[in-house]
């Protein structure tokens, strides 16, 4: 009889076990994409840091351009698509909602802009510090880059006779989009798009034309480091009109609705993450910041997502409760936050 009382006692102890132990589930592992731009990679580190600190989420980034990661969040490859912008991505992203493979989480900021033509102020003003002359003081349109001295002072080296516009990377949305600008606009007989190999490469390039005083027109947008740094003027071009956006982008970029989506299995799978991003506004004042603090000291994404959790309390714990946000900043005091890579 004591046997078969132990045996019992036994049997109690471990379905109680076996219960708790079903209470504690692991949570399910999550896929970020990390989209190879400047303020999408910070907000895509700085959402991996809250959602495994914070949260208790593994979590794994998913690197890629926007067309293929996009994709991969309609398929379910990644879980969350963290910085898309709605009117280069209109017809993908219609599409997708239609279908239910994805759901909106938030509209992160509306507050930015981007333009093919851009060119550094000193080429229009000069820059007496500097010893610059205005190279073209004429220059205000994109009519005027028909102009045959603006076509050779933009002279593309590799296609005489014409002139030399910097396009976004490959990859990009706006890739087909500036092509289609340039010929609304009638300049593809006067001027060649030149694809950089990454935004890095390009801002880099850029940086070094500009240090050296030299002229160029080039893609670019805000938020961006490159764009708080230098003094960069947009040519003028026919307001954004939606009708003629949609027949051939003969007009200028509109301000977007930077979003984030998820896979449609993504508010099941966690859903205080979907709350988290309902919350997540950052303004492009603020994500220019972020990124001069990366180019001001060298860093990666992932140092400034800690310099903003240490510097920027007043935005992020907004996104989540103070619970969540007291667990973060405790992990990132002791020290024990890692970058991605070293968490799966």
């Amino acid at each position: 009889m004591k046997k078969i009382v132990i045996f019992l006692l036994l049997t109690v102890i471990i379905a109680s076990l076996a219960l708790v132990g079903c209470d504690e589930k692991e949570k399910e592992p999550i896929k970020f994409g990390d989209l190879n731009w400047g303020s999408a990679h910070f907000q895509s580190e700085l959402a991996r840091i809250i959602a495994i600190y914070g949260y208790g989420y593994p979590v794994e980034m998913v690197g890629g351009k926007t067309i293929a990661l996009f994709q991969a969040n309609r398929t379910g490859d990644i879980d969350v698509f963290i910085e898309g912008w709605m009117a280069n991505q209109q017809e993908a992203y219609d599409e997708a909602m239609a279908s239910g493979d994805i759901v909106l989480l938030g509209i992160l900021n509306n507050d930015n802009w981007q333009s093919l033509f851009v060119v550094p102020t000193y080429v229009i003003e000069g820059d007496p510090d500097r010893g610059i002359e205005p190279m073209a003081p004429d220059l205000k349109t994109v009519e005027d880059l028909k102009k045959p001295e603006i076509i050779e002072l933009f002279a593309d080296p590799e296609g005489p006779g014409k002139g030399r516009i910097i396009t976004c990377v490959p990859g990009w949305e706006c890739e087909k989009i500036n092509m289609d600008q340039l010929a609304a606009y009638g300049l593809d007989e006067y001027y060649n798009l030149v694809n950089p190999g990454s935004g890095d490469a390009m801002h880099a390039a850029l940086l070094g034309a500009y240090q050296k005083g030299e002229p160029y027109i080039t893609y670019e947008w805000g938020p961006e480091w490159i764009t708080g740094m230098l003094d960069l003027t947009l040519l003028q071009e026919p307001p954004y009109d939606e009708a003629v956006w949609e027949e051939n982008h003969g007009c200028a970029y509109a301000a977007q609705d930077l979003f984030i989506t998820a896979h449609k299995t993504f508010p099941e799978k966690a859903p205080e993450l979907v709350e988290m991003f309902g919350k997540w506004k950052l303004d492009t004042k603020t994500l220019g910041e972020a990124l001069s603090y990366m180019q001001d000291t060298k860093g990666e994404p992932f140092d400034a997502a800690i310099w903003f959790i240490k510097e920027r309390e007043d935005i992020w714990t907004t996104f989540v409760p103070a619970d969540v946000a007291q667990k973060v900043k405790d992990a990132v005091a002791q020290g024990i936050v890692e970058p991605q890579g070293t968490e799966q």
